[in-house]
């Protein structure tokens, strides 16, 4: 058995020695090569420490949902948040609520009460869903149709009050000199945040 082995292989092996010898040597180069790679020093990653950046505290408020909402109740909402971020607090609406009437938009200002009121009901509407869900005018949000609506404020103090948003309180229309103490008493009583 052993001679029949030679036999076959011995003649294959000499009539392809090129193509075995060409191959033997590709793998020997490529074994070099991959081993010349591996060896090779990397550059090392270096992970300095830098100064650790503090965003600011991000500015809370309190609204009151009521209405056709799943939950309603007083949530605290980022200062920055609107309507739809206040109703999604509140578990979303119930199916009787009635959508168009409310401005998912709206910006919404601390102490604010959002009513979604049921499809059917009389509501009051404005174009923010502002004044006419609390009846005061936002001095953070209002339109400048709806502050000149205000007893003593014209186009141009709208445009200043618009001008010097946001406000942390309405004491700072006043200290802010945007109004003056005659002007800011007849509004007081109709603005809010």
């Amino acid at each position: 058995m052993p001679t029949s082995f030679q036999e076959k292989i011995l003649p294959l092996v000499k009539e392809n020695l090129l193509i075995i010898a060409l191959f033997s040597g590709g793998l020997i180069l490529l074994g070099i090569g991959v081993m010349q790679m591996t060896g090779q020093k990397q550059a090392k990653i270096r992970f300095e420490s830098g100064t650790k950046v503090e965003g600011s505290p991000v500015a809370k408020i309190k609204v009151d949902v009521e209405g056709e909402v799943i939950k309603p109740g007083v949530y605290e909402l980022s200062s920055d948040a609107r309507v739809q971020d206040a109703l999604i607090s509140a578990g979303g609406l119930t199916s009787n609520a009635n959508r168009k009437a409310i401005n998912l938009a709206a910006k919404l200002a601390d102490g604010q009460k959002i009513y979604v009121p049921a499809q059917g009901e009389a509501v009051m509407t404005s174009t923010t869903g502002i004044k006419g869900i609390t009846g005061l005018v936002s001095i953070n949000s209002g339109t400048q149709a709806e502050l000149e609506e205000l007893p003593g404020i014209g186009p141009v103090t709208a445009g200043k009050i618009i001008d010097n948003r946001p406000y942390g309180s309405v004491q700072e229309l006043l200290e802010r000199k945007i109004v003056g103490k005659t002007t800011f008493e007849k509004i007081k009583d109709l603005i809010t945040l």
